[in-house]
């Protein structure tokens, strides 16, 4: 029992930092760039909403899409689903980004096309996750792509690997873009049902529930990396 919490502690800590990382050169840029005095006196939250407005959140949501098709190992959901509470009106324009981040970290893993071997040595991969998606690969071509939203297996594997099997790399970038849009469309429908009852408490609650979501977060992909290191 206090391996497992040891474990949530230690998981939650390297995704914490990681994320915090990883935006923090975007956040520095738009705070070297953006703020002036008056918005020095506007609470977090709504600061946090201007930083979502400007070019600098497009070319973090644009590098994460990217680093997610790589090695990164955070999923563009986690930053884009609170976006949905924000009062800003560019959120279409931020999923654009997501996707052309994606497509582009796509091109990239057939580019480099590393060898299978080394899938599993990028962060939080088992060997049975690049086990999972050559079964999926051999059964059902690219079209094992639609078991990847929900599947809990990293979409860098799906990445990786395709290129082993000689894909035509524009037939599986236009699957995978609409995949990807598929979910987010889903997602899009639930949250769009919840909003009215959710929207207020959200906007008042940004940076807490951005912690929330990252223990969730840790302790979900703790428990998917440890399941596929059973099979």
């Amino acid at each position: 029992m206090l391996d497992t919490i040891f474990k949530v502690i230690g998981n939650y800590l390297v995704v914490q930092i990681c994320i915090i990382l990883f935006i923090l050169p975007f956040y520095w840029l738009y705070r070297r760039k953006r703020v002036k005095d008056d918005e020095k006196k506007i609470n977090l939250n709504r600061h946090l909403e201007n930083f979502f407005t400007s070019k600098y959140a497009n070319w973090l949501v644009f590098f994460w899409a990217v680093g997610e098709a790589l090695v990164w190992f955070v999923i563009p959901e986690f930053l884009l689903i609170l976006l949905i509470f924000m009062r800003i009106q560019r959120k279409r324009k931020l999923l654009f980004y997501d996707i052309y981040g994606t497509a582009v970290g796509t091109l990239i893993a057939f580019a480099i096309h590393i060898p299978e071997r080394l899938i599993d040595k990028l962060p939080y991969i088992q060997p049975s996750m690049v086990t999972q998606v050559r079964y999926w690969f051999d059964a059902h071509g690219i079209f094992g792509l639609v078991y990847q939203p929900f599947s809990g297996v990293p979409y860098k594997v799906f990445t990786h690997l395709a290129p082993h099997y000689h894909y035509f790399m524009l037939s599986f970038l236009i699957f995978a873009v609409i995949v990807r849009i598929s979910r987010y469309y889903l997602i899009y429908l639930f949250l769009s049902s919840i909003y009215p009852v959710l929207h207020t408490f959200v906007y008042r609650n940004y940076v807490r529930l951005f912690f929330i979501a990252t223990i969730i977060f840790s302790i979900l992909l703790l428990k998917v990396y440890t399941s596929y290191g059973l099979l």
